[in-house]
């Protein structure tokens, strides 16, 4: 299972760099475009906000694989350590809960949209593709902390921020 989730974020990791490049290449090229030619690349802006918001749901995957999310200490230690073991499990599932839940609602929210025909202006793409990517980060990181609460030697270790 390490196996799986390791591949599964150098994929995801990997996605994410190209769409940030994207952005970035996308960002750059109007810019010359506006400085140079006085006007800028038709759609771009829209564009480059796409992929920024595809590589930023990528990221919370990336974020859950890696055990760098930024959380509150303050009630560390309140539970005596030997419990800490089921807390952290039930913890994982509780996430899990959480985020399936909201991966089901956004497949709602992308689904009702591609039944309504909404479409990206200016451009003119159907709104729900690019949405798509929501259904998936969301997904991906409910699987995650379900194989966390499943296999507790799959969890990482929290990073340190200090």
């Amino acid at each position: 299972m390490k196996s799986f989730l390791e591949k599964l974020l150098a994929v995801e990791t990997l996605v994410a760099t190209v769409l940030y490049i994207g952005v970035a290449a996308i960002l750059f090229a109007d810019v010359m475009s506006r400085e140079l030619l006085g006007t800028s690349i038709w759609g771009g802006q829209r564009i480059a906000v796409l992929l920024a918001n595809g590589a930023a749901l990528l990221g919370l995957a990336i974020a859950t694989a890696k055990g760098a999310h930024i959380r509150p200490v303050v009630a560390d230690k309140v539970v005596p350590e030997r419990f800490e073991p089921i807390l952290l499990r039930l913890s994982d599932l509780f996430a899990a809960l959480v985020f399936a839940a909201g991966a089901w609602y956004a497949w709602v929210f992308v689904n009702d949209n591609r039944h309504m025909g909404f479409t990206i202006l200016p451009l003119d793409w159907p709104q729900w593709i690019p949405q798509l990517v929501l259904v998936y980060g969301l997904f991906s990181t409910s699987l995650r902390y379900f194989i966390f609460a499943a296999i507790p030697d799959t969890r990482p270790q929290a990073e340190e921020a200090w």
